[in-house]
C-alpha cells in the first residue's frame, strides 16, 4: 500500500535546507547549502492477503529533479513469534513480499531494512487496529464552500470501546465520450493526403485517477465511534469528469492514534504552499530509527492498517436532470489549414502524424482566406486515448 509520496518528497526537500533571510524580492537561485541524506521509509501493511510492498528513497536536494531509490537493501519484517516476511526489489526502490501476506490481529510487527551500505534500521513494534466497517457510500448534490457538484460521502461503523482514527485514498474511474468523430484517418504520403480507415478505437474511453491529498478522520472527539456522512471527495459540477459516467472505489485504512499523528502533521505542512514560511515543523518524527546510527534521520512511518473498500456508480444525468453536461476538457475549435502550395501540404501532413490534430473530414464549402477543404480539431476532441484508455475496465458497469 503506498502512501502520498508527494508529500514525501514535499518533506524530503524541506528537512534539510537552509532557511532564507524573510523579506527577500530579489530572484534567487535556490541552492542546498548544507545537505544530510536521509533514508525515506514508506511502508503500510494491510490485513490483505496479497503481496505487501515497501518503498525507499533518499532524499534530495533542492537543485536535483527529485529523491533517488534506495536499491539493493535488504527488507525483512519480523512478528513477535519470529516469522520472518522476505522482500524483494522488483523495480528501483520498490520491494515485494516474496509471498503473499497479511496482517493479523493480536500480533506485532517490526519492520528491518539493511541497505547496500550495511546500515541496520528498524521500526518500533506495529500491532494491526481493530477494523471498522464501511457502511455506507453515496453520492449526494450539494453546495460545498460555495460551490455546486457532487459530494462522495461515506459512514463507518466504527470500533466499540475504542476512537476510530482513518486514512481514505480513492480510485475515481470516469467515462469519456469525444465529442467530435469521424471514420477515417488523413495521412500524407507521396507529396499528397490520402483518407484510410481507422484503426482503433477513438470514441469511448475511460480514464482513472488516484487521490493524491492525505484524507484523515477520526471519532476521538465524539461520544460514539461511528463516522456519519464523511466527505471523502468533492467534484465541482463544472468538471468534465462528470460528463458521462463516474465511479469511485474508496479505500478505509483503520490506523493507530499514531500513524494518524503522523499523517496529521504530514498533512498540515503540506498544506503550506510557502516553504520558506516562519511556521516550519523542521523534522517530522515517523517510528523508525538508524540502529547503526542513532543520531541518524530517518523519514516515514511503518504501519498497520485494517482495509476496507465500496464502490458506486452515477450518470451526470442523475442529478442534474436540467442541466447541460460539462463542456469537454479542453476547446474544441476546428480549423481549416491553407493548402494552396506543397509545403502547406507536407506541413498539415507532420501535424496529422505528430498526433496534435485529427481529421474531420473534406468539405466543398468555401472557406476565408487562408482556409483549405481539410478539417482538423484537437485530437483530444476526436481521439480520446489522447485523455484515457478505450480499453473498458473489468469492474466497470452500465
Amino acid at each position: 500500500m503506498r502512501i502520498e509520496q508527494k508529500f514525501l518528497k514535499k518533506i524530503a526537500i524541506v528537512v534539510f535546507i537552509v532557511l532564507l533571510p524573510i523579506g527577500c524580492i530579489e530572484p534567487i537561485d535556490i541552492k542546498t547549502e548544507t545537505f544530510e541524506s536521509a533514508l525515506v521509509v514508506e511502508a503500510v501493511i494491510s490485513d490483505n492477503l496479497e503481496p505487501q510492498e515497501i518503498s525507499l528513497s533518499r532524499t534530495f536536494r533542492l537543485e536535483e529533479d527529485g529523491p533517488s531509490p534506495e536499491s539493493n537493501a535488504r527488507v525483512t519484517i519480523v512478528d513477535d513469534l519470529g516469522n520472518e516476511f522476505l522482500f524483494a526489489e522488483s523495480e528501483p526502490g520498490k520491494y515485494l513480499s516474496l509471498d503473499p501476506f497479511k496482517a493479523m490481529e493480536e500480533r506485532s510487527y517490526t519492520l528491518e531494512i539493511v541497505t547496500q551500505e550495511n546500515r541496520l534500521y528498524s521500526s518500533e513494534p506495529e500491532t494491526l487496529p481493530e477494523a471498522a466497517e464501511i457502511t455506507g457510500l453515496v453520492a449526494e448534490r450539494v453546495t460545498y464552500q460555495g460551490e455546486d457538484g457532487m459530494a462522495l460521502l461515506v459512514d463507518v461503523q466504527g470500533p466499540s470501546k475504542n476512537a476510530g482514527f482513518y486514512r481514505f485514498t480513492y480510485e475515481e474511474t470516469y467515462k469519456i465520450i469525444s465529442p467530435f468523430s469521424y471514420p477515417l484517418d488523413l495521412k500524407y504520403e507521396n507529396g499528397s493526403l490520402v483518407e484510410v480507415p481507422k484503426t482503433k478505437e477513438e470514441r469511448t474511453c475511460y480514464n482513472t485517477k488516484t487521490s493524491e491529498e492525505i484524507i484523515l478522520a477520526s471519532t476521538r472527539a465524539q461520544v460514539d465511534n461511528d463516522l456519519e456522512r464523511f466527505i471523502v471527495r468533492f467534484i465541482n459540477s463544472e468538471d468534465p469528469i462528470l460528463s458521462h459516467r463516474y465511479s469511485i472505489l474508496v479505500n478505509q485504512f483503520s490506523i493507530s492514534a499514531e500513524a494518524y499523528s503522523y499523517y496529521e502533521t504530514l498533512k498540515d505542512f503540506s498544506g503550506s504552499e510557502n516553504l520558506f514560511s516562519q511556521n516550519q515543523p523542521g523534522f517530522i518524527n515517523g517510528n523508525m530509527v538508524s540502529v547503526s546510527n542513532p543520531d541518524e534521520k530517518v523519514i516515514g512511518f511503518f504501519s498497520l492498517a485494517a482495509v476496507e473498500q465500496k464502490r458506486i456508480f452515477f450518470d451526470f444525468e442523475d442529478f442534474y436532470t436540467q442541466e447541460e453536461a460539462p463542456e469537454h476538457f479542453i476547446d474544441c475549435v476546428i480549423s481549416r489549414p491553407e493548402i494552396t502550395v506543397p509545403e502547406h501540404i507536407e506541413a498539415l501532413g507532420e501535424m496529422l502524424a505528430s498526433g496534435r490534430v485529427k481529421y474531420l473530414g473534406y468539405t466543398q464549402v468555401a472557406g476565408g482566406p487562408g482556409e483549405g477543404p481539410y478539417m482538423v480539431v484537437d485530437a483530444a476532441c476526436v481521439d480520446c486515448t489522447v485523455l484515457g484508455s478505450n480499453q473498458k475496465p473489468d469492474f466497470w458497469e452500465e
